[in-house]
């Protein structure tokens, strides 16, 4: 036989109904030089008697069986781990390769040295085995496609553009079966693939072919719409849109921002299916994440020396700007104007979140409003509350009604129950006494 070796992986658990068909797929493949592992997960069905019985016919077949069953992202790492091939190519028990299917793939990655994964366009079938249609292909010729533009592609339309497992071949040397599902500290729950396309993606391009060489089976057992997969898939999403930031995607802020909204919608969507649903929680969460990382743009983040989105949105700093109306971080605002009563707490309070206005360079020019009559007995107060901290520059301005200061678009600056404002300013960022809030 000549040619690389090639590890086609067959991880199955009570695939009776099906693994005969992906099985014969894989033995009758045109390209020769292949071995095919099979990991068992414990299944309690006649698989491992179909299993044996091919294995008895081609010794090509290596099994690995698992006494008791270990889930299925174990089994998936455990014959990734086996893999003797310089390439590797998933085969999930319910789909079915086409002929060339490894022949065609093999040759795409030979000719793109620079690549670590190949792919097809690939088509959906029934239970059983009639077509459902084609997938759109990604372009309308054989070649390389640019990784980062690839991968830009997916976390902005939240789409994997690539597909399941069956459909590429990989480097074999480009993965780590040790981390090969934990992005950012946790493990993916559900879409475990587009890690794994981020990930090559990064290395460098991908080639596509939009021959058909795989099929893709939809069928009643699977849990494509159960309400656990469909919550944690959205969560999935946003922690990789992070992740993918940190690998080098989505380089201008216009990206992220597309890339989190359309999360946001996504997963907004899906809450509204399972408010009923103990299962809701993960959707609640990526609504949560993907609303705290279009806040964290605002500020010019991620940053991610603070750990992956899910550590920093539950932390001070990003928590902390919930403690303001969100649109105060959706511009900077020529003016912030305060009005607070004459008292030390209250101008002492006032003063502090007006540093800390200016230190999330929300407003330009800070200005406190004070009764004409007032302002020789306000002097002192803003002057001590100033020398207790970070010097800035206020301008005290006389008013007797300081809502008919407020022009479009000025921030105020007030207590949370306070009400001089009248409504008028474009945002409002509120004063806790004794409180610093975080910017």
């Amino acid at each position: 036989m000549t040619g690389p070796l090639v590890s086609i992986l067959i991880p199955t658990y009570n695939g009776e109904r099906y693994l005969k068909a992906a099985l014969r797929s894989a033995r009758d493949q045109s390209y020769r030089n292949v071995e095919i592992v099979i990991g068992d997960d414990g299944s309690i069905d006649s698989t491992p008697s179909i299993i044996a019985a091919a294995a008895a016919e081609d010794d090509r077949i290596r099994v690995i069986r698992h006494e008791t069953n270990v889930g299925a992202y174990e089994n998936l790492r455990s014959v990734l781990e086996a893999a003797g091939g310089e390439y590797v190519k998933y085969l999930l028990h319910d789909d079915v390769l086409a002929t060339d299917c490894v022949r065609e793939l093999v040759r795409g990655l030979e000719s793109t040295p620079d690549a670590a994964l190949a792919f097809s366009r690939r088509s959906l079938i029934d239970e059983n085995g009639r077509s459902l249609g084609e997938f759109p292909a990604v372009r309308d010729r054989p070649g390389a496609i640019d990784g980062r533009e690839l991968g830009d592609t997916m976390l902005e339309t939240c789409t994997n553009v690539i597909g399941e497992f069956t459909t590429a071949l990989i480097r074999r040397d480009a993965l780590d079966p040790s981390t090969i599902w934990d992005p950012d500290g946790r493990r993916v729950d559900v879409i475990t693939d587009v890690k794994v396309w981020l990930e090559l993606l990064a290395r460098g391009p991908a080639w596509f072919t939009p021959r058909t060489l795989s099929r893709f089976r939809q069928h009643p057992g699977q849990n494509t719409w159960n309400p656990w997969i469909m919550a944690r898939g959205e969560r999935d999403w946003v922690r990789l849109i992070d992740w993918g930031i940190g690998l080098g995607f989505l380089a201008e802020p216009a990206q992220r921002r597309t890339a989190y909204a359309r999360l946001l919608d996504h997963a907004t969507r899906r809450l509204g299916t399972l408010l009923d649903d103990p299962n809701r929680g993960p959707s609640l969460e990526a609504v949560f994440l993907a609303t705290a990382a279009l806040v964290e743009l605002e500020a010019g983040g991620p940053d991610h020396a603070g750990g992956p989105l899910w550590a920093r949105a539950h932390g001070p700093a990003l928590l902390g700007r919930f403690a303001q109306q969100l649109e105060v971080w959706a511009r900077t605002y020529p003016v912030a104007l305060a009005a607070p009563a004459l008292d030390a707490a209250e101008i002492g309070a006032t003063v502090q979140a007006l540093r800390d206005v200016a230190a999330a360079g929300v407003a330009g020019k800070l200005v406190i409003a004070v009764p004409p009559a007032a302002l020789e007995e306000a002097v002192p107060l803003v002057e001590r509350a100033l020398a207790e901290g970070t010097d800035i520059d206020v301008e005290l301005v006389p008013a007797d009604d300081p809502a008919a200061l407020l022009a479009h678009p000025w921030l105020a600056v007030a207590p949370r129950a306070a009400r001089w404002h009248e409504d008028r300013a474009a945002a409002v960022w509120s004063v806790d006494a004794g409180h610093v809030i975080a910017g």
